[in-house]
């Protein structure tokens, strides 16, 4: 699986500015566990569960959870458990190679595992079994909820506090976490595995089984900082053990033709090294973790560490490195060569060519002695590893490495170009040139800044373009010079002029940012799985007219009612996007939040209330304004339309069929015509009255009868879809009587006014908007003015609601009319289509 593991793809999502709430970790968790129980289905215990083995089956971003690493799961005969102190047995250990122990995965004790995962019992080596798994489960569950394993410590003191099993709730993490989460984790966490849940009562826990009531959608701040830093320690784990497992040790040289290759260290994540020296710094580093974690109102957890000599003395040699800086250095250190070993073989070569019985064998000789030193060959094979591992171009990063300002490996002569005497290593700034051809009219694909510092950066990569697809720059990288000319006191313009009309080789000078490139958007949704997010645009856009827009070139033109895909949200007032089914790179389109925006400044100059700048988005400020005018009351009636997330589904049952249009237009004769014709297809909803019966009439035939006190009653608990008053008494269409014609089978159809969507563009309802519009008036003979005042309204009423219209016709003729809806009705329930998301999930 080439995805990332669990920690990792948390913090990634919610550094793009994904919410990470309790009800994503626990649509994580349900896939966790729902692996399990398919394991303990068929007798087999994994024994080793924690973050490193949940991965994502791939890197993309709508990839499920995968449970990986079974190297020491175990089948269980007859559901059976495991005696654990005849797991494995210390006499039996020296029978083995050093490569076996380590895939057995067990201590020189005989438990199997990863030490902060180890449940009690598998501990204190008793009768383990499916409950250890749960146990390890839990820890994860705990880790994901706060960032944080729930007992701390290394050694015997972490095994002590895992038989205490007791968890504390008192840390900032916790404030926002439900009890129901809190509650599941403690009897996942039971002491005694008897009385721990199952893996199946788990998962028909409330907080899982109804994940929407029960978990929070309030983001976990505090727990993605503190998972951040969970997973810097790993990082500086992963990076000792590439050092450790480096193949510069495993060199086979003849510097001693005697001397054994050093024994290469395996890379298996935290478990017992069998290499003292390193894992006395692995110990220290939980032991950095557990002083730094550890509560104030429990000292015993810290003392006994103050006292330990050898953490204090590993403690102050990790203060002198991280602080050192020696006087005579103006350059901080660069390694010549990453292969100091084959250099010392090349000379012992030469050496044994040399004549005898001279004084130039006699000093070879001395020279020979002195490289082959067991002490001398230990510093040049520790020189290696330092090379590869901490300055290699593949070494394991913790942090970007401190180098040279060369450009791609080719140094400066100190002088007026070089560095000056009185630079610091610590600001030494790395430059490199990036370098590509373009011979074609393709625009780059990204759109430039100049930042508060007046330094020219990369805004942003367009998805799919050409640097996109190179992967040659990133967001946030400064650019010094375009084809060496400097970007000095130049405009964003000219520098995007520049980058268009450039031809063949195209070179930049850059100060990479370090920044990874955002993920491509996709729908952070608890159910169904994430998926590419599409939306429907409820306006029209151009960018060509849109004076706020970074770079009018880079954006999409688009009207009411097509479908966009969204690439990338990692700007909040400009989004990435393409049109369905287009091919080639994203284009640039306002965020809802910078429409919401414009349409608020031009309802309050309409209104002038006040004036507002909208050029506020061109400066990258807070939108603090914004909010300050949700108090206005022109504000609180805007209708802000601007993306409605959709979801293409192969076919859908609309249970409605809503006819908007001006009044006169036809609606009525075209609803009455289309239930004569097909009466066991279609239904209007019959009216409720508070006029009297008159002779003759009886109630729920033409008319439901009921008093004004009864529906007034309806009306002020929501129940009417419309209602007015007509001769003194009051007509109105309730929402029960349009569920009965759903319930018979049929659908609906309502002639109403618009307003009415704002109730019927539910799931409950799911109507299909078709609006009637009126032919232009122009096309036909306008005696008394009628005709064009008809036409008026309807241009009115499509302006304003244009968003919400599934359907248009225009009303020519009205039998044509009545024959154009029955197709698109027969079309629309065998044809895919795009819906509002929240009908579907």
């Amino acid at each position: 699986m080439d995805g990332s593991d669990i920690c990792f793809e948390i913090v990634r999502r919610a550094t793009a500015g994904f919410v990470y709430s309790e009800a994503v970790a626990s649509h994580y968790m349900r896939q966790i566990l729902e692996a399990i129980r398919y394991c303990h289905g068929n007798d087999i215990i994994h024994r080793d569960i924690k973050p490193h083995c949940v991965l994502l089956a791939t890197k993309e971003n709508s990839a499920p959870v995968k449970l990986g690493g079974f190297g020491v799961a175990i089948q269980l005969h007859d559901g059976s458990s495991i005696n654990g102190a005849k797991s494995f047995d210390d006499l039996s250990r020296p029978n083995l190679s050093a490569n076996g122990q380590v895939y057995l995965q067990s201590d020189r004790q005989g438990r199997i595992g990863t030490p902060h995962f180890m449940a009690p019992e598998v501990v204190e080596r008793q009768q383990y079994g499916k409950p250890g798994d749960v146990w390890s489960a839990g820890v994860i569950l705990h880790i994901l909820l706060s960032g944080l394993t729930p007992f701390l410590g290394t050694g015997d003191r972490l095994y002590h506090n895992i038989c205490d099993a007791r968890l504390n709730f008192n840390r900032p993490q916790w404030e926002h976490i439900s009890e129901g989460a809190k509650d599941l984790i403690c009897k996942m966490l039971c002491l005694d595995p008897k009385k721990r849940l199952t893996i199946q009562e788990v998962l028909n826990h409330r907080w899982l089984r109804e994940r929407d009531k029960n978990a929070s959608k309030i983001h976990l701040v505090d727990t993605v900082e503190q998972l951040k830093v969970y997973n810097s320690r790993r990082r500086l784990r992963g990076a000792v053990m590439a050092a450790v497992s480096s193949p510069r040790w495993t060199y086979q040289s003849s510097l001693d033709s005697n001397s054994n290759a050093i024994e290469q260290f395996s890379d298996f994540g935290d478990d017992d090294i069998s290499n003292s020296a390193v894992g006395v710094i692995l110990s220290s580093l939980d032991d950095i973790q557990c002083i730094q974690e550890a509560l104030p109102d429990n000292p015993q957890t810290v003392l006994p560490l103050l006292d330990d000599d050898q953490l204090c003395k590993l403690l102050e040699l990790y203060h002198f490195i991280n602080s050192s800086r020696t006087d005579s250095e103006k350059k901080p250190p660069s390694p010549i060569s990453e292969d100091l070993i084959s250099l010392v073989h090349d000379v012992l070569d030469i050496l044994t060519t040399l004549p005898n019985h001279s004084q130039t064998a006699y000093d070879g000789a001395q020279l020979r002695d002195l490289l082959t030193r067991p002490f001398l060959k230990s510093l040049m094979q520790t020189h290696d590893v330092a090379a590869h591992e901490i300055f290699g171009e593949e070494a394991v990063r913790v942090t970007p490495p401190l180098v040279l300002p060369y450009l791609n490996g080719n140094g400066i002569d100190d002088g007026e170009n070089g560095l000056d005497d009185d630079i610091e290593p610590e600001n030494v700034t790395r430059v490199r040139l990036v370098q590509f051809q373009k011979n074609t009219d393709e625009p780059m694909g990204i759109t430039l800044k100049m930042n508060e510092d007046g330094k020219c950066v990369v805004a942003r990569i367009m998805h799919g373009g050409m640097i996109h697809r190179q992967a040659t720059l990133h967001v946030g990288d400064e650019i010094r010079e375009i084809n060496g000319i400097s970007v000095a006191n130049q405009s964003v313009g000219a520098l995007q002029k520049l980058l268009r009309e450039a031809r063949g080789s195209v070179t930049f000078k850059i100060v990479p940012s370090y920044r990874s490139a955002p993920p491509p958007c996709e729908l952070f949704r608890i159910k169904p799985l994430p998926v590419i997010i599409f939306v429907r645009a409820q306006f029209s856009y151009d960018p060509l007219q849109d004076d706020l827009i970074p770079c009018a070139q880079a954006g999409i033109t688009f009207n009411i009612g097509d479908i966009l895909q969204i690439i990338s949200k990692d700007d909040h007032h400009w989004w990435q996007a393409r049109k369905d089914n287009s091919a080639g790179s994203a284009g640039l389109i306002p965020s809802p939040e910078l429409q919401e925006w414009r349409i608020t400044c031009k309802a309050l100059e309409n209104s002038k209330h006040e004036q507002v700048n909208c050029s506020i988005f061109g400066r990258k400020k807070k939108l603090k304004e914004k909010y300050l005018a949700k108090h206005n009351a022109v504000f609180d009636h805007i209708d802000l339309a601007t993306y409605e997330e959709v979801v293409k589904l192969p076919s859908f049952q609309r249970k409605t069929l809503v006819l908007l249009g001006a009044h006169g237009v036809g609606r009525r004769h075209i609803k009455n015509t289309i239930i004569q014709k097909h009466p066991d297809k279609y239904a209007y909803p019959m009216a409720h009255t508070t006029r009297p019966l008159k002779p003759g009439e009886e109630n729920g035939v033409a008319y439901y009868f009921v008093t004004y006190d009864e529906m007034m009653t309806d009306i002020n608990a929501h129940e009417y879809l419309e209602y007015g008053t007509h001769d003194d008494a009051m007509y109105g269409t309730k929402l029960d009587t349009i569920r009965k014609i759903h319930h018979e089978g049929k659908i609906a159809i309502l002639d109403v006014e618009p307003q009415a969507l704002k109730i019927l563009r539910t799931a409950e309802f799911a109507p299909l908007v078709v609006f009637i519009a009126a032919p232009p008036h122009r096309s036909l003979t306008d005696f008394d003015g009628s005709l064009e005042k008809l036409a008026n309204e309807s241009e009115l009423l499509q302006r304003a609601y244009e968003h919400l219209f599934d359907i248009t016709i225009v009303n020519e003729d009205i039998e044509e009319t009545i024959d154009e809806l029955e197709r698109v009705m027969e079309r629309v329930h065998t044809t895919p289509q795009w819906v509002p998301v929240a009908w579907v999930y």
